[in-house]
C-alpha cells in the first residue's frame, strides 16, 4: 500500500510566527493519534521564520481532506484566518516506499 505524503512551506510574518506555532499545537498532537498517521512534524526555521510541515500517512479514507480531519483542524485553520501569512506551498507526494538512506563509503 503506498503513503501519501504532504510537505508544506509557510512563510509568516514576524507578528504570526509564535501564534501560528501555538494554534498547530493542538491539531498536531490529535493527527499523530489517528489510524494510519506514520509521521507528523512542523519545524520553524527562526532565521527566515519559514514553517516546514511533513506528514505521512497510509489507509487513510478519503485522504487529507476527509470530513472528520476537516473538522479536527477547524480551530487551527480558524486561527490561521486572523494571521499573516506571507507565502505558502502545498505539494502531495505518492510515496510507494520508505526505508533507510544509505550513504555511499
Amino acid at each position: 500500500m503506498s503513503a501519501v505524503s504532504l510537505i508544506v512551506r509557510i512563510q509568516l510574518s514576524v507578528e504570526s510566527a509564535p501564534a501560528y506555532a501555538e494554534a498547530a499545537r493542538a491539531a498536531v498532537a490529535a493527527t499523530r493519534e489517528e489510524a494510519g498517521c506514520q509521521c507528523y512534524g512542523i519545524a520553524v526555521d527562526v532565521a527566515d521564520l519559514l514553517c516546514r510541515l511533513g506528514v505521512r500517512a497510509v489507509g487513510i479514507a478519503g485522504g487529507f481532506g476527509h470530513t472528520s480531519r476537516r473538522l479536527m483542524w477547524r480551530p487551527f485553520l480558524e486561527a490561521c484566518a486572523a494571521l499573516e501569512i506571507l507565502d505558502m506551498e502545498v505539494r502531495r507526494y505518492e510515496v510507494r516506499s520508505v526505508g533507510n538512506l544509505v550513504m555511499p563509503e
